[in-house]
């Protein structure tokens, strides 16, 4: 005898594309409209490279990265952690994104990176068929429990006071300059 589920309810078919993505429910500037079906990806790994600018034919920018990500795993013969096979990944960072990521990050600095896993297609010099896997970046980020990182917010004008705070400190992220770390406070 096949067991067989019972018929999915009216309501549970007609609203399916309302549902959130778990873990994206209030995400802010994240719009996930129409890539239910997509395939997202978070990795953690290291720039083998300093990031790319380049711009499409229509004038988008947009800037590369390849970072690489191996997991490590307890040898228990040796008592030892020992690396594993690195895996390449390129990813594209579209717009806004891209430039923070021009002006942040250099080659060996470890990153996390949240996109869509995208793959395709093309001919190599020698005309062979190459296929790859690559990243959509919706976020990328510097790892903190590799590095520690001071955050520089772009100036928006008047904000409200925080909490523990009545100042929030600027800068330019391409001088790499931050207010404290040019004159401590007295």
């Amino acid at each position: 005898m096949v067991a067989r589920a019972g018929p999915r309810r009216e309501r549970d078919r007609n609203h399916a594309d309302d549902l959130p993505l778990p873990g994206f429910e209030e995400s802010p500037g994240i719009d996930l409209k129409g890539h239910h079906m997509d395939t997202f990806v978070t990795v953690q790994g290291n720039l083998v490279a300093d990031p790319v600018h380049r711009s499409t034919a229509s004038g988008a920018s947009v800037v590369g990265i390849r970072i690489a990500s191996s997991g490590r795993r307890f040898d228990k013969p040796s008592g030892e952690f020992k690396d594993g096979d690195p895996m390449y990944i390129g990813v594209s960072c579209w717009r806004g994104l891209g430039a923070n990521v021009l002006r942040s990050l250099r080659k060996g600095d470890s990153v996390i990176v949240l996109g869509r896993l995208t793959y395709r297609s093309y001919d190599d010099r020698q005309g062979n068929r190459r296929s790859v896997h690559e990243i959509d970046a919706i976020a990328v980020g510097p790892d903190l429990a590799r590095c520690p990182v001071d955050v520089c917010r772009p100036d928006r004008g008047e904000r409200p006071e925080r909490s523990g705070s009545s100042e929030i400190a600027s800068c330019d992220p391409v001088a790499g300059e931050h207010p404290a770390a040019v004159a401590p406070a007295a």
